[in-house]
């Protein structure tokens, strides 16, 4: 990772922007800007959007999306079926699998590939997020060399350092907004009055409460665990410390947010409060980058075991 680009600070900043409940680009931008770090590619580079199945899969035999020669272009053919701020994006940072040609073994490319392409499709999809999430499939798309980004080896090994930052990423924006949920639940709690008590004297509330606390906690160890083990491992964060902090994060923080939205009571439940947008935030991005059973089978083949997508 070049002096440009510090992981620590990129962190910090998606988890405040998690806490503040605001629709952002901030996790598409990085991660943008670590794949083209991870290529030694200028990360200040604008590109709007990262089209990468693989990413979330984290599935070393995902097809869905592949590059074949064909003459002296390529073609990319497949789909990647959840793309944040896919809509209105005109410049797409593309990874794909390359199909095995002229002696090599199939491996991963990036290329750079405008929206408005002959073959590229974006279709919106109704999430639970405001992400500007697009489906985009790719129908045959010819393209030259001159697309490609970084080196024309396989980066498998640059993108999988790129794909476990991001992933690390993802969870402190995931944090921000359970934390945040978690402290305006307790403020509740300790300002509503019930039988002449407030509510955070209900022994069942205050174990929730410490229940939401642990868990928030816990993933904010784990977090912290996994930035630490980057500064020892040439600035790439210990694989299987990742796929474990992203696997607590997505079991544990949206039953943080669930929860805060009961201790609200009915007010937790207004649309335009920002209860809604931590919890929508937190269930989406639980999904994305990979959910728990891809983290679950990836922690397994990295400790050895059979993995299973």
């Amino acid at each position: 990772m070049t002096a440009s680009l510090d992981l620590r600070t990129i962190v910090a900043e998606a988890r405040a922007i998690g806490a503040r409940g605001e629709p952002t680009d901030h996790l598409t931008r990085a991660s943008c800007a670590l794949v083209l770090d991870s290529l030694d590619v200028d990360p200040s580079t604008s590109f709007d959007a990262l089209v990468s199945p693989v990413l979330s899969s984290r599935n070393p035999l995902d097809d869905s999306l592949l590059a074949g020669a064909s003459g002296r272009s390529w073609m990319i053919s497949g789909h990647a079926s959840h793309v944040p701020n896919a809509l209105g994006a005109r410049l797409l940072l593309t990874v794909v699998r390359s199909r095995p040609f002229a002696g090599r073994e199939r491996g991963l490319r990036v290329y750079s590939i405008d929206a408005d392409t002959p073959g590229v499709t974006i279709t919106a999809l109704e999430t639970i997020d405001a992400d500007g999430a697009g489906r985009i499939t790719y129908d045959a798309v010819q393209i030259g060399d001159e697309r490609v980004v970084g080196p024309s080896r396989d980066a498998t090994v640059a993108l999988g350092a790129a794909f476990d930052c991001i992933v690390l990423v993802a969870v402190a924006e995931m944090l921000g907004a359970a934390d945040a949920a978690r402290r305006s639940a307790m403020r509740s709690v300790q300002s509503r009055v019930q039988f002449g008590e407030p509510l955070a004297r209900r022994q069942a509330v205050a174990h929730r409460v410490a229940d939401m606390t642990i868990a928030c906690d816990a993933v904010s160890l784990m977090l912290a665990d996994a930035l630490a083990s980057a500064i020892d491992n040439t600035h790439r964060p210990e694989p299987l410390a990742v796929a474990s902090t992203k696997l607590a994060a997505s079991v544990q923080l949206p039953l943080v947010t669930a929860s805060a939205h009961q201790l609200h009571g009915g007010e937790g439940y207004y649309a335009d409060q920002p209860m809604h947008r931590w919890h929508r935030r937190v269930s989406s991005l639980a999904m994305q980058f990979g959910d728990r059973r891809t983290m679950r089978a990836r922690a397994a083949e990295l400790l050895g075991l059979a993995p299973v997508f």
